[in-house]
């Protein structure tokens, strides 16, 4: 029977120490990454920009489907196996600079992702940041203890170093956590 108290103490006691720890946690993070590529800026920006080709070079996306917001404005639907997230585009400089933010509201994430495309040399250093937040206090603890913040940004650079016939490495950008 004791047993049975233990196990029950555990099943409740450790989701709410779980939310207490996580509501302790900024909700708010900045993650940056930095690669330094051999191709121009316009190469770059023709596949980081055209959001329908996306998962011939992201293995991790099916497929993203066009969609226009209420007043207009760009969006689209990324879908993988994680489930859909639309995007919307707040700004573009074509080939140097664009910002798109998350807007589903039923995300336990959101925020907004932008891309600095700087020539360097005949080459291009490209700068990711995720301003991003994390809802649930426990999906906070979570990502704090099994995920990398920058994770994503980075596998995004080594797929596009991949499409571009790169080898080159992301690097963490002063910044990020």
């Amino acid at each position: 029977m004791i047993w049975l108290w233990v196990l029950l103490g555990l099943l409740v006691g450790l989701p709410l120490l779980g939310m207490l720890v996580g509501s302790l946690l900024p909700r708010n993070h900045v993650a940056r990454v930095t690669i330094e590529l051999h191709s121009p800026p316009e190469r770059i920006w023709a596949l980081v920009s055209d959001f329908p080709g996306t998962p011939a070079w992201r293995p991790g996306i099916l497929r993203v489907e066009p969609a226009t917001g209420p007043g207009g404005e760009t969006r689209f639907v990324e879908s993988s196996k994680q489930g859909q997230v639309t995007f919307e585009v707040l700004s573009r400089e074509p080939p140097r600079h664009q910002v798109m933010r998350v807007v589903d509201e039923g995300q336990p994430f959101g925020g907004t992702w932008t891309w600095e495309l700087t020539r360097a040399g005949a080459g291009t250093t490209l700068r990711i940041t995720e301003a991003g937040f994390i809802k649930n206090p426990l999906f906070r603890v979570i990502g704090k203890l099994f995920f990398s913040p920058t994770a994503t940004l980075e596998q995004y650079c080594l797929d596009l170093a991949r499409t571009l016939g790169e080898e080159a490495q992301p690097r963490i950008s002063a910044g990020a956590p």
